[in-house]
């Protein structure tokens, strides 16, 4: 009778709780990974009478970014781009290319045209569960590539676009 009293098993159970944030985090950098504030582009004029301007070198920024989605209707993401100060000079537009990039859902990329007439666009839909990399040349590379042609521009209008990038439910 003793031998049973000491094999004798006793159990109690523990609920284990997992709590994941939803997250939505984006930043703009340069290439070498360091915080970006301004992209220039100088619309300058030909080096010889009767020519047209040249044209404006594009420019690559990066978004870094890290996403956790929840469950459906909140299961994809979008990145968007809007104008949301200043005007473009006259004559002038901007393309932007996306290449979604990083590990895991990173989406599709797709091309916006911003002017005056046209202010905000998605760059990115799909995105899901998915980051980045916080180091030089990672995140999407956001090409940036101006257009114009030399007999609409209007040196009085030039001055400063600002746009807000958003990593969004869509």
């Amino acid at each position: 009778l003793a031998a049973c009293a000491a094999s004798a098993q006793n159990a109690d159970f523990v609920d284990a709780v997992f709590e994941v944030d939803e997250a939505a985090m984006i930043r703009a950098v340069n290439a070498q990974g360091g915080n970006l504030t301004n992209l220039t582009f100088q619309i300058t004029a030909p080096g010889q009478a009767g020519a047209a301007f040249p044209g404006v070198a594009s420019q690559v920024m990066y978004l870094q970014y890290t996403s956790v989605k929840s469950a459906a209707p909140d299961d994809q993401r979008a990145l968007s781009v809007d104008v949301v100060g200043g005007d473009f000079p006259a004559g002038v537009s901007l393309s932007l290319a996306a290449n979604p990039a990083g590990t895991g859902s990173t989406g599709s990329g797709h091309e916006v045209v911003l002017s005056n007439s046209q202010q905000s666009g998605v760059l990115v839909t799909g995105i899901g569960s998915a980051y980045s990399g916080t180091g030089a040349g990672q995140g999407i590379p956001i090409l940036h590539m101006v257009n114009f042609a030399t007999e609409n521009l209007d040196a009085a209008t030039a001055g400063v676009v600002s746009l807000q990038y958003t990593l969004s439910n869509y």
